[in-house]
């Protein structure tokens, strides 16, 4: 019988807030303490007492970006053999820029790292850019999880009124967006598809989730997203989400996907004119019973972003990259 390796793992920066990055902390912190196979404990640096030894720590994980430099310092003079990780939500607060601070630019130029994490391939892959050529293959990503503090039971009470819901939602850096969004309404017209909109930022949780039960899908306007919470949430109430994969990387059925509609150059991603079209087209596909999903959203997702997932997928990266 093999015995799996035990990581002793102290977490050293940490989000604020109780949604979004904060959010996911918690969740990668009870996902990795509650692994069913125990491969993993994980201690907070707050949580310890004057006294506690440190040296009884394996990885040294840094979860977000604002931490003090002299703490990286201090662990590091102090443990230079100790694995050092960082991310996902470190780098970068500015993609289109790079390393846009004097934050930024102490880390890529002086922290040396063991593992650097991203929560998707693309987004990981663009980060690589910014990173010391001495380090880039240590860059990796892995998907968030997250449980749902959401009733079941308002899946029995879908009450269809819209084909689609629209998710608006404009990153500062999607500069044809108001061009995109036009298309997309102007076509749901065009097509008499009835809709109903949301914009990120200007709505309540239960409003979205009423938008849902409403809706037969969701379609994302985002330019990308790594990957939201909302879409993990749309397909917990059994939605299917139609976006590109930059906006939608971890879904439940790729041919959901609206591809060549976006594409990465040096800078960031750039977004195709006319996209809204192929956007459309996806929506009648699916409507018109032509796409249909090999899984159900929510089966998918319930075991996606699941605990057992997270722990096995960072398992096998602290065996690659700390082991």
């Amino acid at each position: 019988m093999t015995t799996s390796k035990k990581f002793n793992i102290l977490m050293c920066s940490r989000p604020g807030g109780d949604r979004g990055p904060g959010l996911t902390f918690s969740h990668h912190v009870d996902a990795l303490n509650q692994d069913k196979l125990e491969r993993f404990n994980v201690e907070e640096i707050w949580n310890l007492k004057q006294g506690d030894d440190i040296s009884q720590f394996d990885v040294f994980w840094f979860y977000a970006k604002g931490f003090n430099p002299t703490l990286y310092f201090n662990l590091k003079q102090n443990f230079p053999n100790k694995k050092f990780v960082f991310g996902p939500n470190v780098l970068l607060d500015y993609p289109d820029i790079g390393a846009a601070d004097e934050w930024d630019q102490w880390f890529v130029r002086e922290v040396a790292f063991d593992l650097y994490i991203d929560q998707v391939e693309f987004y990981n892959n663009h980060v690589k850019k910014f990173l010391r050529k001495d380090l880039v293959h240590k860059a990796d990503y892995l998907d968030k999880c997250v449980t749902f503090d959401i009733d079941p039971e308002i899946i029995n009470n879908k009450n269809i009124e819209y084909d689609c819901l629209v998710y608006s939602k404009r990153r500062r850096y999607d500069d044809n967006y108001f061009d995109f969004h036009e298309g997309i309404i102007d076509l749901l017209e065009e097509n008499d598809l009835s809709y109903i909109e949301l914009t990120y930022g200007s709505y309540k949780r239960e409003e979205y989730f009423d938008a849902l039960l409403k809706s037969k899908c969701c379609i994302n306007l985002s330019l990308d997203e790594c990957p939201g919470i909302a879409t993990y949430e749309a397909m917990f109430l059994d939605v299917p989400v139609i976006g590109s994969p930059h906006n939608t990387p971890s879904i439940f059925d790729q041919n959901f996907w609206v591809h060549d509609t976006d594409r990465m150059t040096e800078k960031y991603l750039k977004r195709k004119d006319g996209s809204a079209i192929p956007y459309i087209e996806k929506v009648k596909e699916f409507l018109n019973g032509d796409l249909k999903p090999s899984i159900s959203p929510r089966k998918y997702i319930l075991k996606h972003a699941g605990y057992e997932r997270y722990a096995n997928d960072a398992y096998d990266l602290m065996i690659k990259y700390c082991g």
